[in-house]
């Protein structure tokens, strides 16, 4: 529990020093250019963040490619890559086309579904998917997985990552404070409105567990596949899908099975919880069963 509670010191601690640092680094940036505070504030706390991450890696000793999840032959890396963007294409259709089937989702009469907008949607889903997916995968099924697991065993490197993955989607910085009304303090002001969607946890509760879930599945899959690459693959698959989704269809609030989506992005609710419960399930006992059957062979031969 130890390398986890210092990744909760380490996000703690990045949040303080860029609120502290905000005013004055927004005074010097706006010498040169004219930025929002709460953006100045993101910025330094990743900056914080990623230095704070080195310095853990290193004294977790974690620095090979087999910590971080790159444990594999190059080729076998991307070819698991390629299986999970398919892997996750099928998990998340049926989910997608359930909630159209009830009227929970509805055809956008403004989007433009021409062939050409089409192609290009799903290639920025895509790219940004594969961006988005390498870089959570490898902090939360890579490194902490593993920190974790080497400390407490894998059933809590499954859980706990998950449970900070699906915290996270929940904060937001976007408040604008206007130029005018700017003082040393601001970073600050903008720190507390990151945490207000936890003021009401029961609004929120159906997508945190939904995010929980997708968290649990992942974990599943770094630890049955014993890489990240599968992970990147199905977090890149969901992404681009659920972009697309978002782009030609609209959340429908008269709909009678509404319930199953939550207000985090009119998708993710108790449908996903249930879905990502039987596939986190469905996998696992299918890569248990394959891995007996492998055991088996081995011992007949």
């Amino acid at each position: 529990m130890r390398s986890f509670g210092s990744i909760l010191l380490l996000f703690a601690v990045s949040l303080l020093a860029a609120a502290a640092l905000a005013y004055p680094a927004w005074v010097l940036i706006g010498l040169l250019d004219d930025q929002p505070i709460h953006r100045i504030l993101h910025r330094l706390a990743m900056l914080a963040a990623i230095v704070g991450m080195v310095w853990l890696v290193r004294r977790w000793r974690l620095t090979d490619k087999q910590s971080a999840g790159f444990g594999l032959p190059r080729r076998t890396f991307w070819k698991q890559i390629g299986t999970g963007l398919l892997l996750g294409a099928v998990i998340i259709a049926p989910l997608l086309l359930s909630l159209h089937w009830l009227d929970v989702r509805t055809a956008d009469p403004t989007a433009d579904v021409t062939a050409g907008r089409m192609a290009k949607v799903l290639l920025k889903g895509l790219l940004t998917g594969l961006v988005v997916s390498f870089i959570e995968e490898l902090f939360f099924r890579g490194y902490l997985f593993t920190a974790i697991e080497r400390e407490s065993g894998r059933l809590l490197a499954i859980v706990l990552p998950s449970l900070l993955y699906a915290s996270v989607h929940f904060l937001d910085g976007r408040l604008r404070v206007p130029r005018d009304e700017i003082e040393w303090d601001s970073g600050f002001t903008v720190l507390s409105r990151m945490f207000l969607a936890y003021n009401d946890p029961l609004r929120i509760l159906d997508s945190f567990l939904a995010l929980f879930a997708v968290g649990v599945l992942l974990a599943i899959a770094r630890a049955r596949s014993g890489a990240i690459a599968l992970c990147i693959g199905m977090h890149a698959a969901w992404v681009c899908l659920l972009y697309l989704d978002e782009t030609i269809t609209q959340f429908n609030p008269d709909s009678n099975a509404r319930w199953l989506v939550g207000s985090y992005d009119n998708v993710i609710g108790w449908g996903t919880v249930a879905w990502m419960g039987v596939m986190a399930g469905a996998y696992w006992l299918a890569a248990r069963n394959a891995g007996s059957v492998a055991v088996g062979l081995r011992k007949s031969g």
